[in-house]
């Protein structure tokens, strides 16, 4: 995929997995979510900039996660100019989280929603709850979720898998410019192995495909071996890999 391609899934991946504050510097877009996941707190370059060191630059974002009260965080995508993570290497960041970011055409014809799956509109009717309980998330976590998507401004479905009214699986869905991004796909450990992922996913595409989404990418990381098992199953390849240094 060319530059044009992956700033376009980036931006519309910072859509759907928003923020609480953002900031546009020098190229980079910098974002803050009181810690909550490194893909909302962490510094990614977008554009190419000239007349501005590298190293004044990581200097300057370093202070801006400091003042937060965040250990700075720099997301490494084929879009960060080749001398970063070598740099960053040097001032002792440490390496993490190799992922890839996948993509695949939605099914023309994708059938009818999962009669076990509930769609909602609001995450706040009980997904939220569910999935927090099934993360074994902190109430902190829970409340910078719910407020990080209470600022999504792109229709969004919020997906639950349940039988016998217990949830066993979880997925969220985002469309924008006829992309559906996928996020939040997790499975209770008990019910893994038996579909019920799979199905919340179908489930959102159906719903996408009703919202003229064509396309549909996501981000995994590189070493969830079944995760990545049941994407090449629905269709996804790798678009471009991704990685992330964090100051120790």
């Amino acid at each position: 995929m060319d530059q044009s391609g992956i700033r376009r899934l980036e931006c519309l991946a910072f859509n759907a997995w928003p923020s609480l504050r953002t900031v546009l510097r020098d190229g980079w877009v910098l974002r803050f979510a009181e810690g909550h996941t490194k893909r909302a707190n962490s510094a990614s370059a977008l554009w190419p900039v000239d007349g501005i060191s590298l190293d004044a630059r990581i200097a300057a974002f370093e202070a801006d996660y400091r003042r937060a009260g965040l250990a700075p965080i720099f997301r490494l995508t084929p879009l960060a100019e080749p001398g970063l993570d070598a740099a960053l290497a040097a001032r002792d960041y440490v390496r993490l989280d190799e992922s890839l970011v996948l993509t695949a055409e939605l099914p023309a014809t994708p059938g009818r929603m999962p009669a076990d799956v509930e769609i909602d509109a609001d995450p706040e009717l009980g997904w939220l709850d569910d999935l927090a309980r099934a993360a074994g998330a902190t109430g902190r976590e829970r409340g910078s979720v719910g407020r990080m998507l209470a600022c999504l401004a792109a229709p969004a479905a919020f997906a639950r898998v349940r039988q016998a009214g217990v949830p066993l699986a979880f997925g969220m869905g985002v469309v924008e410019n006829g992309h559906l991004g996928i996020f939040e796909v997790l499975t209770v450990p008990d019910a893994r192995g038996r579909g019920f992922g799979r199905r919340a996913i179908e489930a959102l595409f159906v719903w996408a495909r009703a919202r003229g989404a064509t396309r549909a990418y996501l981000q995994v990381t590189e070493a969830n071996a079944p995760a990545r098992a049941l994407y090449a199953a629905l269709g996804f390849s790798t678009a471009y890999p991704y990685g992330y240094r964090r100051a120790r």
